[in-house]
């Protein structure tokens, strides 16, 4: 006779569930409710409108919200969903009824590599996050905390000058370029040392941090049928997901042991260090603080670390190429940006951030490219902590929410040509900024979920951008035109630019970099 093998058994077992799933549809697609759900597209038998959730979900949303309108509900497994894809909407979900949908849904991936959803961006809406919310906002990004950060940004952006000068005339992959700074800076600002050089602990958490960053964005069984975890652990993926965990733990403990020590070591000295206090500094100061409501954990301390990091490098970056991507397509707008920078600071021998202020289409031009190409499209998931009526529709408690910030970027009612890139629209309203009041542009998402770190990821954007247009000029590869280059997506936690970006520098010998 023949016996079931476990593959077999897995799948006999798979099958009886998806029957059970079936024998429920009735029941479980929408709520039962006198109130009306938002419109919906055709779904499947238990698997909904998973469907939908295709390599560019951001891009399928879209194009439902010109069939369905700019609410649309969908139930992603047993998990009801709904799609905002309005400024309107947006402004209704992120101010009016900002404190209803203020929390997130707890997924698999976050709930092990932000230790339990205990950082900023994934914790839950209660007392925890307002303080560690409240630490980030007065203790980390500060206005004057970000300034005092100049001369790391200013001697990194040099050194990134340097590495074009030794390219000049030759092909430059310009997302290793800007992947490398932003890892540099942000190492030193949160760990005090930059990341390219360093072979111990900070190397470790960032490689660390790769190797798991797919798992965040991944499909995961158990986001969309709670009542499958368990499949999770057949596939593998929880195994995956706790070799992960372990190896971040170890590298931010090396990390705050190391800061630790450091400390200690200047307060047994008696030395009047005049090192720099980072991102890990000020939190083992506030985690040692003993008027918390609520106390941070050894594994808090690490979720608020990875936090810091992981906010400010893919992102940044990924503007940084996105904003290139579109200057080599427009020759006018780089040729127009290069006059306007070289003009301001035509009496020195390089930008600095002083001179910001005065480069308004510098900053137009970098707004209207993360106007099309929003770092993050569908804003980190929401989750409704009660029913609410939505312009007109009910949504129940419990259901996810997503802002498809790219549709909105795009969306002919807010924006007059919207696929057009044009700095202009920005230049001619100063007021359109990247916390809109308008909820038009959501770069940086909005309402008391919103990104804290904006005015540090701008800081070096804006500055690395604007040097290195003074000094270079800028060239596509031989045979390649400004039509030919590419804009296909990458989606993931940020959506890259599918091929890296790929300029030919060439030194200006009115404005050259002398070097660091």
């Amino acid at each position: 006779m023949d016996y079931l093998t476990p593959l077999s058994l897995l799948l006999f077992t798979i099958f009886l569930f998806f029957i059970l799933g079936l024998c429920k549809w009735d029941t479980s697609r929408s709520p039962s409710r006198s109130g009306r759900l938002p419109p919906s597209p055709t779904a499947f038998p238990i698997l909904g409108h998973l469907h939908l959730l295709t390599d560019k979900p951001h891009h399928t949303f879209t194009r439902l919200a010109h069939q369905l309108g700019p609410l649309i509900y969908l139930r992603l497994g047993r998990v009801p969903t709904v799609v905002v894809s309005s400024a309107h909407l947006a402004r209704l979900v992120l101010k009016t009824h900002d404190h209803i949908f203020a929390s997130r849904p707890q997924l698999v991936g976050p709930r092990y590599l932000s230790f339990g959803c205990s950082d900023v961006t994934y914790s839950t809406y209660g007392p925890y996050w307002r303080q560690v919310r409240k630490i980030c906002v007065s203790e980390l990004l500060t206005s004057k905390r970000v300034n005092s950060f100049q001369l790391v940004r200013d001697e990194e952006v040099d050194r990134m000058l340097s590495s074009v000068l030794t390219q000049s005339g030759s092909e430059v992959d310009l997302r290793k370029l800007f992947s490398t700074l932003t890892n540099d800076i942000l190492c030193r600002v949160a760990f005090g040392r930059r990341f390219t050089t360093e072979e111990g602990p900070i190397g470790k958490l960032v490689r660390a941090f790769e190797g798991s960053e797919a798992l965040f964005a991944g499909f995961c069984v158990g986001d969309y049928f709670p009542e499958w975890k368990w499949v999770n652990s057949v596939s593998g993926l929880n195994r995956k997901l706790e070799k992960g965990m372990k190896e971040l733990r170890e590298a931010c403990n090396e990390i705050i042991d190391e800061h630790m020590n450091n400390n200690n070591n200047n307060n047994n000295n008696g030395s009047d260090s005049t090192r720099r206090e980072d991102f890990v500094d000020v939190l083992l100061r506030v985690h040692r603080r003993q008027d918390l409501e609520v106390p941070i954990t050894d594994d808090n301390l690490k979720a608020l670390m990875l936090d810091m990091f992981v906010a400010g490098t893919d992102t940044t970056s990924n503007a940084l190429e996105w904003t290139m991507t579109e200057l080599a397509r427009n020759p006018r707008v780089l040729k127009k940006a290069q006059e306007e920078v070289r003009k301001v600071a035509s009496h020195t021998e390089k930008v600095d951030e002083t001179h910001l202020q005065h480069l308004r289409y510098i900053k137009a031009l970098v707004k209207e490219a993360m106007r099309l190409h929003p770092p993050v499209p569908l804003l980190i998931p929401r989750e409704s902590m009660e029913e609410c009526n939505l312009d007109g529709y009910e949504i129940p408690a419990k259901t996810r929410v997503l802002i498809n910030a790219y549709a909105i970027g795009r969306d002919p009612q807010s924006w007059e040509d919207p696929l057009v890139y044009s700095p202009e629209r920005f230049e001619d309203d100063s007021n359109i900024d990247v916390k809109d009041q308008e909820y038009n542009f959501l770069p940086f998402g909005g309402g008391r979920r919103g990104c804290p770190g904006s005015a540090f990821g701008l800081a070096t954007l804006e500055i690395a951008l604007a040097r290195l247009l003074f000094h270079f000029d800028w060239e596509l590869p031989q045979g390649v035109g400004p039509q030919d280059v590419d804009t296909d997506e990458s989606f993931g936690l940020v959506t890259f630019k599918k091929s890296a970006l790929v300029l030919v520098p060439i030194t200006n010998k009115s404005y050259e970099f002398k070097g660091m």
